[in-house]
């Protein structure tokens, strides 16, 4: 069936795909701690999936080849949960006619994504923490599906970043050094519902953003020349720079918006930014 899977996948168009086993998982889960206050309680494997065996990581090409506008690369396609989780529930529904389990998770889980593509042969972890891929770079989602079925598991990746320190010095809080601390990352405070200091608003002006910071990928040597996907829902119909009515009532906000990846926050935290944007050109 692992030859069914990887064909299902290609159909899919899910960009890479690799296996790790659930023991395996559960054995070094404690090592990487990625962003602990924006995740989950962190789980076990066969806490989520009773007898579980094999964990399926897929890895989804979002890179449109598009420069960033005011939201970030990621979220300006339709919503990578909604994409990422229909192509592998379809690889979960080829389990299950087989006769065994199988569930498939995209951010909503309890399993730490990024340290899943280093164990099943996707990735290796940059300075920056993001999960890199030698062909993908790092602009690819993460989702994974927990199965009682078998698989023999994937090579480790590896890999090491180049060291080159750009996304620690580009970076504009400074959240990138031994350790990541993701209450400084640019992209967490876009995010946040607290009032912002006089520096987060600041350097929210700077980047230019209203959702998201690309800022430590743009400058990464391992996104040089990578491909442009071919996922459509990734390349068509995408925005680039958002721009909203201080009006909009919250019932049109979630039905124009309801299947992007920056909807979720609502409205409030998007009209702040780009009120912080529209002031600064207004003083121009």
């Amino acid at each position: 069936m692992k030859k069914q899977i990887i064909e299902l996948a290609k159909k899919e168009k899910i960009s890479e795909i690799g296996f790790c086993r659930a023991e395996t998982y559960d054995k070094y889960a404690k090592d990487i701690t990625v962003l602990p206050k924006l995740c989950k309680e962190r789980k076990k494997s066969n806490e989520v999936l009773e007898g579980a065996k094999t964990i399926i990581v897929c890895a989804f090409n979002y890179f449109n080849g598009e420069k960033k506008g005011n939201i970030s690369r990621y979220a300006q396609g339709i919503d990578y949960h909604i994409v990422a989780m229909q192509k592998m529930n379809s690889i979960a529904e080829l389990i299950k006619e087989n006769g065994y389990k199988a569930e498939a998770f995209s951010d909503n889980g309890y399993l730490n994504e990024r340290l899943l593509a280093k164990l099943s042969g996707i990735a290796f972890i940059g300075k920056n923490k993001m999960a890199i891929n030698r062909r993908l770079g790092s602009y690819f989602f993460i989702g994974y599906i927990l199965t009682d079925y078998y698989i023999e598991e994937s090579r480790i990746d590896n890999g090491a970043c180049v060291g080159c320190d750009r996304c620690i010095k580009a970076c504009p809080m400074g959240a990138i050094g031994e350790k990541f601390d993701d209450e400084k990352c640019l992209s967490y405070i876009t995010q946040k519902k607290d009032e912002l200091t006089e520096e987060e608003k600041n350097k929210i002006l700077e980047a230019n953003t209203i959702w998201g910071c690309d800022i430590c990928q743009e400058v990464c040597p391992h996104n040089d020349g990578i491909e442009i996907t071919d996922i459509d829902e990734f390349k068509e119909n995408i925005i680039t720079d958002l721009k909203l009515d201080s009006k909009i009532s919250n019932r049109d906000f979630k039905k124009i918006y309801a299947n992007r990846a920056f909807s979720w926050r609502g409205k409030g935290v998007l009209l702040r930014n780009l009120s912080i944007l529209e002031k600064s050109q207004k003083k121009l």
